[in-house]
């Protein structure tokens, strides 16, 4: 009791800075105060929204209502323009040239009376003039002109030439309408020109242009304005064709500002801000807009914002009374429990602490001792449990207790008739691999993982059990319905494959798998075991990080065949030639060729490998002692190649080391050549490369021709080469033959004769020892 008090009163320590309940549930409160709040503020904008789309949906329709009955007049002036082209006599005027008749005469009095007509037909209409092509002549209702004064009636801007007028009047078919100004005053005032082209009958002839002048004060006489409102119209070229107000202010509202068929804008200007609605006419392309004053068009915005800050005020003011009695009335049960409990309990309780992790913690000290013993009941178990595991696998099981007992007693479950062991070896550790201090734990940590991992993705088809045999190893006992060793291979190769492929992908770490045939029965298991260790042990040849079945092993059945061995004294004097020269890539590849006679030659037996590397080991050993002499550099050190020759665990990994020895070795040879420089050794050498040819040419000649005992011109000549006087005599006389048989001039026989060789048989066995091929096998493979 006393161990739960002083656990209780810890806890209440730790959570004496959580916040009161009475401030949680106020905080709760006020959270759900805040919907209403909320709301009111999504209604704020949702009626913002509607206002203003209401706002703007009225201002469109009166722009769309203007549109239509000005696009309307626009028609009918269209269809007038189509009734005067069809005029008999303006027509007929079209072939009567610059000088007129008396009857010419009276037929321009008759369309003068006939436009005065049209004009009056259409209100919107200011004066209609009818220009003839052939005689430059203009005929309007009060008068006759020609081109020059129609210029003076009107133009399509201030400063336009007269050129540039007539430019209008070039193409052969006109129809249209224009931006113009007419003359007012000193100054100008903007209207609106509708074109039409009235073609002749004869194709060949020139025609005539009705002009339709439109009075722009009328366009916007039936339009309905809002107080304090104004109505524009622009043209593309931004041009006001009309307006409700000044027409000589200018516009704040640029066409290039309303790319769209309509829409609204806000604009600030030098006035202060407006705002406008537009809409563009499908027949002209111009612009009808509306403008308000920015502070009009928001006041029923406002109205729609000071009542949503109303509403919030009035739920903060009624919903805060609220949330203070229900708080008050909610807490005091609370209080009166803390009150009573600790007073019984004798653990103060501590203001502004969280009142239910006071009430839980006892409760939660009891439930945590009653884990904690049943944790410590389960560890046990698990350690039995594993330990019987090992036990069971190994073979060391009592006799006089039933397997099935022992399986139910240690809670284990084999409802299957099949038993197969499959052995996880880790061959690198990945994330888990830690400092020293750490890497204990995370080896455990990781075997943890592995069984785990390997337990799920085996129990999807069948029953296992994972336990680990060593710091890098760990079985499952996999227990299934006997199945073709074919299925068996696919299922175990599966648990295996996706096993190595979580872990590897997770956790970086590599595995080796070995698979055991399927066992019948319990007593089944410990030989299961074995052949998986066996096919474990295969590793060596294999390498890591595949799946190993028992069933490939060739000879499984207690390996009881003698491998073959296949390392020659040729074959080790040819390696001591190739690396005597420096020759890395033709002694990698001799030793890589004796390693595949070797290891793919079945039975192969484990330890075979190991006794072919430490011999190519020893042979490059040799090869230093003959390399190493007194006033050159440190040669490689065998001693260190071999020793780490001996940690390698794979064949793979003794490759590595061989291989890396040879190449320290062929770079010592090549970089230290200069410490056999001697002048007596060069002219030995000279002498040499001058008398290779001769048949007599050995030692003793040698000796003579320089004065010397052929004892000591020899053993002079290894100290500064590193190889024997003899051996640099035949290697002359074989380079110079293999440059021989490279060519198809010279017979074998004759080529042994040019090189000093009298003997052929001395020269074919001379030039095995050092190339490891006849001279015929190296002209074929040349």
């Amino acid at each position: 009791m006393e161990q739960i008090r002083s656990r209780w009163t810890t806890d209440l320590k730790k959570n004496a800075k959580d916040r009161s309940v009475f401030m949680t549930w106020l905080l709760s409160y006020l959270s759900v105060l805040l919907v209403p709040i909320l709301i009111s503020g999504v209604i704020y904008g949702a009626t913002l929204s509607v206002v203003k789309t209401e706002m703007n949906r009225a201002n469109q329709s009166i722009l769309l209502q203007m549109e239509q009955a000005i696009d309307n007049q626009f028609k009918g002036i269209e269809s007038l323009s189509v009734e005067v082209g069809l005029n008999r006599r303006i027509s007929n005027f079209m072939t009567i040239g610059s000088a007129l008749s008396d009857s010419d005469h009276y037929a321009v009095y008759q369309i003068a009376n006939d436009l005065r007509v049209y004009e009056i037909a259409n209100d919107f209409i200011e004066r209609i003039y009818v220009y003839y092509l052939n005689s430059d002549t203009v005929l309007a209702r009060n008068n006759r002109m020609d081109s020059r004064s129609l210029y003076e009636e009107f133009r399509f801007s201030e400063d336009m030439t007269y050129e540039a007028f007539m430019d209008f009047f070039e193409p052969t078919y006109i129809k249209g309408y224009q931006s113009a100004v007419v003359p007012e005053g000193k100054g100008w005032r903007p209207a609106v020109l509708f074109a039409q082209s009235v073609l002749p009958s004869n194709p060949g002839q020139p025609g005539a242009v009705l002009l339709f002048m439109i009075d722009q004060s009328k366009l916007l006489g039936q339009a309905s304005v809002p107080d304090e409102g104004m109505i524009q119209i622009l043209d593309e070229r931004n041009r006001l064709i009309a307006t409700t107000g000044d027409p000589l202010a200018p516009s704040i509202v640029k066409y290039g500002d309303m790319p769209r068929e309509t829409g609204q804008l806000e604009i600030n200007g030098d006035g202060g801000s407006i705002v406008a609605s537009y809409t563009t006419s499908a027949i002209t392309g111009w612009k009808y807009v509306m403008t308000l004053p920015a502070a009009v068009y928001h006041q029923k915005m406002n109205v729609v914002e000071q009542l949503t800050i109303a509403s919030i005020l009035l739920c903060l003011v009624v919903g805060g009374g609220v949330t203070i009695w229900l708080l008050r009335r909610n807490y005091m049960p609370i209080h009166a429990l803390i009150q009573s409990l600790s007073f019984k309990a004798g653990v103060p309780f501590d203001k502004g602490s969280n009142e239910y992790s006071y009430l839980t913690n006892a409760l939660n000290s009891t439930f945590r001792e009653k884990e904690k013993l049943h944790y410590k009941l389960n560890e046990h178990n698990n350690t039995l449990r594993s330990h019987f595991l090992q036990r069971l696998l190994k073979g060391q099981l009592d006799s006089h207790v039933p397997l099935r007992d022992a399986f139910e007693a240690h809670e284990l479950r084999f409802p299957f008739g099949g038993y197969s062991v499959v052995l996880l070896r880790i061959d690198h550790f990945g994330k888990f691999h830690g400092e020293d201090g750490e890497r204990a734990r995370n080896r455990r940590l990781l075997l943890f993982l592995i069984a785990n991992v390997v337990e799920e993705v085996a129990r999807h088809s069948a029953s296992a059990y994972a336990v680990e045999l060593d710091q890098s190893l760990l079985a499952c006992i996999v227990n299934q319905n006997p199945v073709t060793p074919k299925e068996h291979r696919n299922q175990l190769e599966r648990i295996a494959e996706e096993t190595m492929a979580f872990i590897s992908h997770h956790a970086h770490v590599q595995l080796t798998a070995a698979a055991s045939s399927q066992q019948e029965g319990e007593y089944g298991i410990f030989q299961a075991f074995h052949e998986a260790a066996e096919a474990m042990e295969y590793r060596i040849v294999a390498g890591s990080g595949g799946v190993i079945h028992y069933a490939d092993l060739g000879g499984s059945e207690g390996q009881g065949a003698a491998p073959g061995y296949f390392y020659p004294l040729n074959a080790e004097q040819q390696l001591i030639a190739i690396v005597r020269e420096g020759q890395l890539e033709k002694a990698e590849a001799f030793a890589s060729e004796l390693i595949r006679k070797n290891v793919t030659a079945e039975p192969f037996s484990f330890h075979t490998a190991k006794c072919l590397m430490f011999d190519l080991m020893a042979t490059l050993q040799k090869v230093i002692g003959e390399v190493r002499t007194a006033n050159k550099p440190d040669a490689p050190d065998g001693v260190r190649a071999i020793e780490k020759l001996m940690q390698c665990q794979t064949v793979g990994e003794m490759r590595g080391q061989l291989f890396e020895l040879l190449g320290l070795l062929c770079a010592y040879i090549n970089e230290n050549r200069e410490f056999s420089s001697n002048p007596l050794v060069d002219k030995v050498m000279k002498y040499v490369n001058d008398y290779y040819q001769d048949e007599n040419l050995n030692i003793s000649m040698i000796g003579e021709a320089f004065s010397m005992t052929p004892s000591y011109i020899s053993k002079l000549f290894k100290e500064h080469t590193g190889e024997s006087l003899l051996d640099y005599i035949n290697k002359t006389r074989l380079a110079e033959a293999k440059s021989l048989l490279a060519g198809e001039k010279y017979t074998v026989g004759e080529i042994s004769l040019k090189v000093g060789y009298n003997d052929v048989n001395t020269f074919h066995r001379i030039f095995k020892k050092f190339e490891g091929v006849t001279p015929g096998r190296y002209r074929e493979i040349k």
